[in-house]
């Protein structure tokens, strides 16, 4: 039997309203339609965003599921003639503008509509054509160009214009992987709003290497190497899945969330709450990846360019894939679909952005009573969800977990196809690794900073930072055994700039000061971050200050609605003004209240040759474990294994 008659999906399921669910396709029309009657709105006007305007968080924590708050949008708009961003609020219920705000000195995500129109606009450019001539390239049919987020660098002649920095590939075919093919040494500065180059910028002539290095089937070479020993793993779960839907709302054994999907953050999750017992209790209001960014380091011509923010500069959830069974997601799937809108304000839908599925996690517990040989064991299992996105070369999966035990994690995966470039006669491959002849991938981190809206056992919380320690030879540690673990409250904001510490073995905790345990210990949640990295740009530099949120791995803030997004708001060339450094600077008090805990890891890539032509995937994350939240093991419940039909 294939693996594919193995898989159900489903989608949909019984209509339920949540305060936090995500705008509809006709909410996103309606939105747009008042906006367009607008006195500022006109030819050269363009949406950026049009989303859910959350409803004040006290509202939806007193939401007792009986009627509904008011709906509200929130729109930006841009105007590609002058440059005005504003940001617009809409009553969906009334049908009327509420607001509309002019932002100074701000510039929008890079959205689809524009990547596509910038790749055409710049291949027809003479300049550009003239400097593909000079490389032997006269066919332009095949030239990838990739529009990169420009960042900011302080450029005088940059300070006035919206642009992307564009990188030049050739193929051989359509198909064809065209990171096996840089033109090194050419780039071209493209000015978004006025949809046209700036400036070619042809700094050196590299041989474009041409060997074929693809990965698809529909080569010869990839075809003639397919396995015909891979046998059928069959998943099925006859009796159906253990979790329920009802719209955006769903109930996992003891498990209870909302899933929602933003043009920014892409998958969320909303009101994580655990029944434990007869009570159902609150754990987490948010959680999402609220930035991420990429830096290169490589110096050479523009290559420093590479510093994308793809949550902040672009949209995960924009960027979002439209899952398949079988392939992306196995066994009994539920999709949920992303709305987007594009830049004339229609709504996109991404059908199946979002896929939920169990899986077997293997053992949960067990244990062999060596005295009876009675033996006592039970299987553990997750619910993940999930969502996709391919950020030009990059493919980035967003895996959240919810385990038997109360475990939250995070796994992000990573794959796709490494940027690369030309081997130039200024740094050779000292900054990366020849992946190919003539092919480098560049030296890069991939920093992501999570998100963590905290509701441990209701809004107050704190964040306790505990490091183990060695206690002194003495009279009381005669045999210089003894450890102990030291426990501090982080205070204030910047108190809880904090990171790791390996020789501590350091880790934090997100507890309840005001609900104990039964052996009298504040209830809590303790942070599990293997993936902890360092940023190595120098900290003077636009680009570190622009990135801010890299300097440490663990932050702390009192909630406020309008701090959602760790680099600021406009991240697009942003000066690094806006963000969590400037916020967390104000000291303000993080004990005994609603706080924010952001959690920065990643990865420090070193590319391998396996990583190429198309990269294996990597990992990295982290998880949130119950440290004193429950009184005892909360899977007792769990039934005996069988062997589950098994052969």
């Amino acid at each position: 039997m294939g693996d594919e008659l193995m898989n159900v999906m489903t989608k949909g399921g019984v209509a339920a309203y949540h305060p936090l669910d995500p705008l509809s396709a006709d909410e996103v029309n309606e939105a747009a339609d008042i906006i367009r009657g607008a006195d500022f709105f006109n030819d050269a006007t363009k949406f950026e965003t049009i989303e859910l305007h959350y409803p004040d968080k006290t509202d939806v924590l007193a939401w007792d599921g009986a009627g509904q708050l008011p709906r509200l949008a929130f729109v930006c708009i841009y105007d590609t003639n002058s440059g005005a961003v504003r940001e617009c609020l809409v009553d969906l219920d009334r049908g009327e503008r509420l607001s509309a705000t002019v932002i100074p000195n701000a510039r929008t995500a890079v959205v689809v509509d524009e990547i596509v129109a910038c790749a055409e606009n710049v291949a027809q450019n003479e300049e550009f054509i003239a400097a593909m001539a000079r490389r032997g390239i006269t066919d332009l049919s095949n030239i990838q160009v990739d529009p990169f987020s420009a960042g900011n660098f302080g450029f005088d002649d940059e300070a006035d214009h919206r642009i992307v920095h564009c990188w030049v590939y050739h193929r051989n075919d359509p198909f064809d992987n065209g990171y096996a093919h840089p033109v090194e040494g050419l780039n071209v500065i493209y000015d978004l709003n006025r949809g046209a180059v700036l400036q070619v910028l042809d700094r050196t002539t590299v041989d474009i290497p041409m060997e074929e290095r693809n990965y698809s089937v529909r080569y010869d070479r990839i075809s003639a190497m397919t396995r015909d020993d891979l046998k059928a793993i069959a998943i099925g779960q006859p009796d159906g899945p253990s979790f329920t839907v009802a719209g955006n709302q769903v109930n996992w054994l003891n498990w209870q969330f909302h899933v929602e999907f933003k043009a920014r953050e892409g998958l969320v999750l909303n009101d994580l709450r655990f029944k434990d017992g007869g009570e159902v209790r609150p754990l987490f209001h948010r959680a999402s990846v609220a930035e991420m960014v990429v830096p290169y380091g490589d110096p050479s011509y523009g290559h420093y360019r590479k510093n994308a923010f793809d949550v902040g500069e672009y949209g995960i959830g924009r960027l979002a894939n439209s899952l398949t069974i079988g392939c992306d997601c196995r066994g009994h799937i539920h999709y949920f679909d992303g709305i987007v809108n594009d830049t004339t304000g229609a709504p996109v839908v991404i059908e199946n952005a979002i896929c939920m599925h169990e899986e077997d996690e293997g053992m949960l517990w067990k244990h062999t009573d060596y005295m009876t040989m009675d033996v006592e064991t039970r299987r553990s299992r997750r619910l993940i969800i999930s969502s996709v996105a391919t950020v030009g070369n990059y493919e980035y999966g967003f895996f959240w977990s919810l385990y038997l035990d109360g475990t939250i994690a995070l796994e992000v995966k990573l794959t796709g196809i490494m940027n690369t470039a030309g081997l130039n006669d200024v740094s050779g491959d000292k900054y990366g690794t020849q992946v190919s002849p003539g092919v480098m991938a560049q030296n890069h981190l991939h920093l992501f900073c999570a998100r963590l809206d905290a509701a441990i056992d209701g809004a107050a919380n704190n964040l306790v930072e505990v490091n183990v320690v060695q206690d002194p030879p003495g009279p009381d540690n005669p045999w210089g055994n003894a450890f102990h673990a030291e426990r501090t409250v982080l205070k204030s904001e910047m108190a809880a700039r904090r990171d790791r510490n390996a020789d501590t073995e350091r880790y934090w905790k997100i507890t309840n000061p005001n609900r104990q345990n039964r052996m009298g210990g504040d209830t809590g949640y303790k942070l599990m971050a293997p993936s902890m990295v360092r940023p190595f740009n120098h900290g003077d530099t636009l680009m570190a200050k622009r990135a801010a949120f890299t300097r440490h791995h663990i932050w702390a803030t009192p909630y406020r609605t309008e701090e959602r997004y760790p680099a600021g708001v406009y991240v697009n060339q942003s000066n690094g003004e806006d963000g969590i450094e400037t916020w967390t600077a104000a000291d303000r008090n993080i004990e005994n209240t609603d706080i924010v805990v952001w959690h920065t890891f990643g990865i420090m890539h070193l590319p391998r040759l396996e990583d190429f032509p198309v990269q294996p995937v990597v990992r990295c994350g982290f998880a949130l474990v119950a440290d004193g939240f429950f009184d005892e093991n909360p899977t007792l419940d769990m039934p005996p294994s069988t062997d589950g039909g098994n052969a």
